[in-house]
């Protein structure tokens, strides 16, 4: 009878132990997954406002994009479109993509999209800029036309961010919006496209 309640405690007290470790470590994911939220939303709020701060640039010689996630779910606006302050309730840290779409129809630009992506590369969770374009047609003898979106890695890190980081992504972010702007005053998608390709990798191309 001793027996039997003595394998009963040690029973009990494995499962105790146990116990013990998984809620430690159920606080250290918790507590980690905090600290990596926080971090997401403060540099999605950077994105935004970059992003956003470009939108507005660019209607100010009426080229329009189209932006994601739209302005009226971050943004309180006050006076349109650039007086203006993030909501307090948008969930920021839960963005996992932010982009600028080009809506122009001249010279087949609609579709031209500069974006900000969160993705897990070999265990690693990276967050990269990319820009994507029609690079033409093809016909598949199943499904017919399909447009061939090229995508083009800008910047790349991996998450969180590392010190200077922004400033890089900044500089990357520059040279795009610069050239893309020229393109737009020129007419000239051309511009910004040998720009791309002289000067970035494409990392993929899909039908669609």
């Amino acid at each position: 009878m001793a027996s039997k309640k003595k394998e009963k405690t040690e029973a009990v007290d494995w499962f105790d132990e146990l116990d013990e470790e998984l809620e430690k470590k159920t606080e250290e994911t918790f507590r980690d997954m905090g600290e990596r939220d926080s971090k997401l939303a403060d540099i999605n709020q950077q994105f935004i406002k970059d992003f956003w701060r470009i939108w507005i640039r660019f209607e100010k010689i009426n080229v329009h994009f189209s932006m994601k996630p739209e302005y009226s779910s971050f943004a309180k606006i006050k006076e349109f479109p650039e007086n203006w302050e993030f909501k307090e309730n948008f969930d920021f840290a839960g963005v996992r993509t932010i982009r600028l779409m080009d809506k122009t129809q001249d010279e087949n630009r609609a579709g031209d999209t500069l974006l900000i992506e969160y993705y897990t590369d070999e265990d690693s969770f990276k967050v990269g800029m990319f820009f994507e374009f029609c690079e033409g047609e093809t016909y598949y003898k199943y499904s017919g036309w399909k447009r061939i979106y090229a995508r083009y890695m800008i910047w790349e890190t991996d998450f969180p961010l590392k010190s200077k980081e922004l400033d890089k992504f900044h500089e990357s972010l520059k040279d795009i919006v610069k050239v893309w702007y020229e393109s737009h005053l020129k007419k000239n998608r051309s511009v910004i496209l040998d720009h791309i390709n002289q000067n970035y990798d494409k990392i993929e191309e899909y039908p669609e």
